[in-house]
C-alpha cells in the first residue's frame, strides 16, 4: 500500500503567527501531531463514504440491469416482449395467387383461420367524400400598365447596409464591426420563407425588417441585435425611426451607427449643414433620431426612388410559366428603349412594348401559346389561348410587378400565392364582403363545424390550404386543381357518409357552387364517398360480403389493405354474393413465424438474464479482502492513473458480501427454474427447444441456451415455443412472468404494482433510471448525514488548530522578547 504523505494539513500556516523562526520548534508539525484525532476522524469519515458510495454503485449496477430486462422484455411497449407472444407468432403473412390479383392485397398480423381466408374479389374500393368550388379561370393575366411615360416607383433599401462599431478614439477608428444588410426575405411564424416588400406602406415594412432583424444571428458584443434596436414608423411624422428595443441595450453595448452606412440616406437620415464628417465617431440613436426628424423629405419620398418605366424596365426581365413550364423573358432592350422613346403617341407606343414581348412568348411556348394584349382600357394582358392552359407570372423585383399593377405569382386564374385582394376579380369577392375582408383582418373560414385558426387578410390562397390541412378536426384535406381552376375538399376519412358542410360565408363563396337561384347550395359541387365491397371466403363454400369505410380493415385478426378493383363480374349484386367456383381467380393468404427474429430476441435475452445472475452471484460469493480499502487524496498523489485504478477495482470486490438484500435475491434466482417446473412447465420438453438449467451448482442459477434446438423448435411449432414464454396449455405461468414476479420485489418502474414499493434495491440505493428515487434513499440520506458530520469535524479542527497556532505565537513573541532583554543586559556587562 502507498504511504500516507507527509504533507502538512495546516497550509502556509506561517502566514497566521510565528512559525518557530525564534524557537526553532517545528510548529507545524507538533500542531499535526496534537489535532491528529479529529483529522484521523475525518479520514475514516472519508474512507467509510466512499465504501458506502461504492455499495450504491454496485447496487445501481443490478437493479439498473433488472430494470432493463423489464423494458427490453416484460414491456407491452417493447417490440421484442416475450410476453405478448408476437415474438412468436405466424405473423409473416404472404399473399398468393395470380400476380395480377396479389399486388392488389397486403396483409399483416396474426389469425388462426389464415389458412382457410380468402379474398374472392373487390367490386369497388372505399373512397372519400369529395367537395368541388366553382371553377375559378379569369380568363387573362390582367395588369394595369397603360402608359410607358409614366415614372416606375422603387425601393432604395434593399441590399444596403446599416453598420455598427465601437469608436476608439485613441486609433481614431472603429474595432468589432458588424454589418446588417437589409434582407431579400424573412420567415413568418410559421417557418415559411417571405419575400419583404420593399414598396410596401411603411408601417409594414417596419414590421417585415423588424421580423428580419429577431432572425438575424447578429450580435453588438453580448447582445443580440433584435434585443438592441428596432424599426419604428412615426405615421404623423412620416419619419422611419431607429429605435433602441428596451432597456438601454444598445447604448450599453458600446456600439453606435457608423456614418459609412448605405442605408442612411433612403431611412432621411443626414446632417443639418451635410456634412456627415461629424458622425465620424458613430451615430448614436438620439442623434439619428435629431437628424431625421430635422430633415425636411419625409421617408415616403426618400425610401422610393423614380425613373422612367422604360428605362427601369430596360435590361430587365421577369418569369412567365406556361403549364408548368417556366421562361425568363427579357421586358425591353437597349435598342427597344431607344425605339420605344422615340414614339410620342401613348397607345402607339404601348403596342410596340406589346409586340415585342409577344415575339419573345411565341419563341418560348410556341405560337398561338400565350398571347399578350392591349385592352379596352388600355392596359396590358396575358392570355392562354385554351381556357385550359395557365399562364402566370414572377419576379424577384417587386418593383416591376408593382409598378404593373400585380404581384408575384399573378395568373390568367388563381394566384395561389397570392391574397384573397388580390384574387379578389377571379373569386368574384367585392370589396364590401365583410366575411373576405373583415374590419379587424381575422378571416371566419368555418368547415366541418370547426373553425381554421390563424388566417388574416394577408394570408395567401397557398396559405388558406395549408391552414385547412393542418387543422385535423376539420377532417377534410384542401387543394387547388390547376387544370380545371377549381378547389377540391377531400374527407380524411374514406367511406359513405362523410360530410363537407361549410359553415362560414367565407367557406361557401371559396369552396362551394351556387344553384340555379344564385345562392349557395349545399348539395352542388358534393359527391358522397363510397364503402370499399370485398368478397371473402372461409372455406367449405361460406362466402361472405364485406362492406368497410376504409381499404385497410380487420379480418379475423389479419390487417388486410386492397389497393385495386379485381373479379368484380364475379359479385352479383342481387344477391349480395360471390362466384368462387374459380379457385385460381382467389386470392389467398399463408403464415411462418419470423424465425430470425425470434432467436436474435431469446438469445438475447438469455445474455442479459444469465449476466444479471452471474453479477448477484459474484456480489454475494465474492469475500472482500481487509487489504485494500479507499485510497486518500495524499495516497492518490503517489501513485499512476493505471495503479489507483487496479486498487479500487480490488477495493470494490466483495462489497456487498454477505448483505441481507442480495443474499435473498440470490437465493430467489436460483429458484426461477424450479418455480418455472412447478408451473406445468415440461424438462424434458424445455431441453427439446433448447432451454435447461445449468449443472454448475455454483454459477448463481444461469439457464442454457441451444440456439439449434430453439430455432428448429420454432420452425416446427412456434405456438408451443410461445407457450414456454407466455404462458398457456399446460404451463400456467410462462418463463417471462416467473423471472418478472422474481426481480418485482427488488426493482420495478412501477410501484402500484409492487406495494407502493420500487424494490429492495432502489429503497436501499436509488437509482438513475427513476427520478423520484435519486435523493430517497437509505443510502443517499446515510451520505448526507456522513457529509454534515465530515463538515461538524472541519469546523473542530480549524477551532484546535487556531487555538494552537494562537498559543504558539504567544510563546514565540515572548521568547523574542528574552533574547532582546538578554543581548542588552549583555552588553551593559560588556
Amino acid at each position: 500500500m502507498a504511504s500516507v504523505s507527509g504533507t502538512s494539513s495546516l497550509g502556509n500556516t506561517a502566514l497566521r503567527g510565528f512559525g518557530g523562526m525564534t524557537s526553532g520548534i517545528d510548529r507545524d508539525s507538533i500542531i499535526e501531531q496534537m489535532t491528529l484525532g479529529t483529522s484521523t476522524k475525518i479520514r475514516n469519515q472519508k474512507k467509510a463514504m466512499t465504501n458506502l458510495e461504492w455499495k450504491q454503485e454496485a447496487y445501481q449496477s443490478i437493479s439498473g440491469k433488472i430494470l432493463d430486462l423489464y423494458d427490453n422484455y416484460f414491456s407491452y411497449a417493447s417490440s421484442n416482449s416475450l410476453k405478448n407472444g408476437s415474438v412468436f407468432a405466424r405473423n409473416q403473412i404472404t399473399v398468393q395467387g395470380k400476380d395480377e390479383y396479389t399486388k392488389l392485397i397486403k396483409a399483416s398480423g396474426t389469425s388462426k383461420l389464415t389458412d382457410q381466408l380468402s379474398i374472392l374479389g373487390v367490386k369497388q374500393l372505399a373512397t372519400s367524400s369529395v367537395r368541388k368550388s366553382s371553377s375559378y379561370t379569369g380568363g387573362s393575366l390582367e395588369t394595369k400598365l397603360t402608359d410607358l411615360s409614366q415614372d416606375f416607383q422603387y425601393s432604395k433599401l434593399e441590399g444596403t447596409q446599416l453598420r455598427f462599431g465601437q469608436w476608439n478614439d485613441k486609433e481614431k477608428a472603429f474595432k468589432n464591426s458588424v454589418i446588417f444588410t437589409l434582407p431579400s426575405t424573412y420567415k413568418d411564424d410559421a417557418g415559411k420563407v417571405q419575400t419583404i416588400d420593399y414598396t410596401a406602406a411603411p408601417s409594414d415594412l417596419a414590421d417585415q425588417l423588424n421580423k428580419a432583424i429577431e432572425q438575424s444571428n447578429q450580435t453588438l458584443g453580448d447582445t443580440k441585435l433584435s434585443e438592441a434596436i428596432k424599426f419604428r414608423y412615426d405615421e404623423n411624422s412620416d419619419k422611419m425611426l431607429i429605435e433602441d428595443a428596451g432597456n438601454g441595450k444598445f447604448a450599453s453595448s458600446g456600439y453606435s451607427i457608423q456614418n459609412n452606412s448605405s442605408a442612411l440616406s433612403a431611412f432621411g437620415f443626414d446632417s443639418q449643414d451635410g456634412n456627415k464628417a461629424q458622425y465620424d465617431d458613430g451615430i448614436s440613436l438620439e442623434e439619428y433620431k435629431k437628424s431625421v426628424e430635422i430633415n425636411s423629405t419625409g421617408f415616403t419620398n426618400t425610401y422610393i426612388g423614380k425613373q422612367n418605366a422604360i428605362d427601369y424596365m430596360k435590361d430587365k426581365a421577369v418569369t412567365f410559366t406556361f403549364n408548368g413550364s417556366s421562361k425568363e423573358i427579357t421586358l425591353i432592350t437597349s435598342d427597344e428603349a431607344a425605339a420605344l422613346n422615340s414614339i410620342s403617341d401613348k397607345a402607339q407606343k404601348m403596342e410596340a412594348f406589346k409586340a415585342n414581348i409577344q415575339s419573345r412568348l411565341d419563341k418560348a411556348f410556341g405560337t398561338g401559346k400565350v398571347e399578350a394584349k392591349i385592352d379596352s382600357t388600355g392596359a396590358l394582358s396575358f392570355s392562354a389561348t385554351k381556357g385550359s392552359d395557365t399562364v402566370s407570372i414572377t419576379s424577384d423585383d417587386k418593383s416591376i410587378l408593382k409598378n404593373w399593377g400585380i404581384v408575384s405569382g399573378a395568373s390568367n386564374k388563381l394566384n395561389v400565392s397570392g391574397t384573397l385582394e388580390d384574387n379578389a376579380s377571379v373569386l368574384g369577392l367585392q370589396k364590401t364582403d365583410t366575411d373576405a375582408f373583415p374590419a379587424d383582418g381575422k378571416l371566419n373560414l368555418v368547415i366541418n363545424g370547426v373553425s381554421i385558426e390563424g388566417l388574416t387578410n394577408r394570408s395567401s390562397i397557398s396559405d388558406i390550404v395549408d391552414k385547412i390541412n393542418s387543422t385535423a378536426e376539420a377532417g377534410v384535406k384542401a387543394t387547388y386543381v390547376d387544370a380545371t381552376g377549381e378547389f377540391a375538399l377531400v374527407s380524411s376519412e374514406t367511406g359513405k357518409g362523410r360530410q363537407i358542410s361549410l359553415d362560414s360565408e367565407l367557406a361557401q363563396k371559396l369552396f362551394g357552387q351556387k344553384g340555379t337561384d344564385g345562392k349557395y347550395d349545399k348539395m352542388a359541387g358534393f359527391t358522397d364517398g363510397q364503402d370499399a365491397i370485398i368478397g371473402v371466403s372461409y372455406g367449405n363454400g361460406m362466402n361472405v360480403t364485406l362492406e368497410r369505410s376504409s381499404n385497410t380493415f380487420d379480418l379475423e385478426g389479419l390487417s388486410v389493405t386492397v389497393s385495386g378493383v379485381f373479379n368484380a363480374d364475379k359479385y352479383d349484386a342481387a344477391k349480395n354474393t360471390w362466384d368462387n367456383s374459380d379457385i385460381s381467380g382467389s386470392v389467398t393468404f399463408s403464415a411462418k413465424a419470423n424465425v430470425d427474429s425470434a432467436v436474435e430476441t431469446v438469445k438475447k435475452f438469455f445474455e442479459d438474464y444469465n449476466a444479471l445472475v452471474t453479477e448477484i452471484n459474484t456480489q454475494v460469493t465474492t469475500r472482500s479482502d481487509s487489504s485494500y480499502g479507499p485510497l486518500t487524496d495524499e495516497q492518490k498523489k503517489e501513485m499512476s492513473e493505471e495503479s489507483i485504478k487496479n486498487w479500487e477495482k480490488k477495493a470494490k470486490e466483495g462489497i456487498l458480501y454477505g448483505d441481507t438484500t442480495l443474499r435473498d435475491l440470490g437465493a430467489d434466482v436460483e429458484g426461477v427454474f424450479l418455480k418455472f417446473l412447478n408451473s406445468g412447465a415440461d424438462f424434458e420438453k424445455l431441453k427439446e427447444i433448447g432451454i435447461t438449467y445449468s449443472d454448475d451448482m455454483r454459477d448463481g442459477g444461469t439457464l442454457v441456451f441451444d440456439e439449434s434446438a430453439f430455432r428448429a423448435a420454432m420452425e416446427k411449432d412456434p405456438e408451443k415455443v410461445g407457450q414456454i414464454f407466455t404462458g398457456g396449455g399446460d404451463i400456467k405461468k410462462g418463463l417471462s412472468q416467473i423471472v418478472e414476479d422474481t426481480l418485482t420485489p427488488y426493482a420495478t418502474k412501477y410501484a402500484s404494482r409492487n406495494g407502493n414499493s420500487y424494490g429492495r434495491l432502489i429503497e436501499e440505493a436509488g437509482s438513475g433510471k427513476i427520478p423520484l428515487s435519486a435523493m430517497n434513499n437509505l443510502i443517499y440520506n446515510q451520505l448526507k448525514d456522513m457529509q454534515s458530520t465530515i463538515e461538524k469535524l472541519r469546523t473542530q479542527l480549524k477551532t484546535e488548530q487556531d487555538r494552537y497556532i494562537s498559543q504558539f505565537t504567544t510563546m514565540e513573541t515572548l521568547i523574542s522578547q528574552m533574547n532582546t532583554q538578554s543581548g542588552w543586559l549583555s552588553q551593559l556587562r560588556g
